[in-house]
């Protein structure tokens, strides 16, 4: 889970099968869950336990949700880029978003 404020959870909204966005109450982005990490970004437990940057873009529109996700993590000695990204229809009308967060 990379979260990204501390407020209330209100919503989670399913991006895929593996991707899940959470809201608060205000339908503000707070957290981006990722179940079966180590096989969406086709790494090892252990290179995401040590995640030396994340990029982080959530784009919504009246029609579309779109989050990308950048890490980079060690692998076998040096650092690798792994990415997912994840794209649905709004059609629960969350708020238009375009955000960009980075961690270092």
């Amino acid at each position: 889970m990379i979260k990204v404020d501390n407020f209330e959870h209100e919503t989670s909204v399913p991006l895929t099968d593996d991707i899940i966005m959470d809201l608060n109450k205000k339908g503000e982005f707070i957290a981006l869950e990722i179940l079966n990490a180590s096989h969406v970004l086709d790494t090892t437990p252990e290179s995401l336990q040590n995640i030396s940057n994340i990029d982080l873009t959530v784009k919504v529109n009246d029609y579309q949700i779109f989050v990308n996700s950048i890490f980079t993590l060690p692998i076998k000695g040096h650092e690798e880029i792994k990415a997912t990204n994840a794209t649905t229809t709004n059609d629960i009308n969350i708020p238009f978003m375009d955000a960009r967060l980075a961690t270092a």
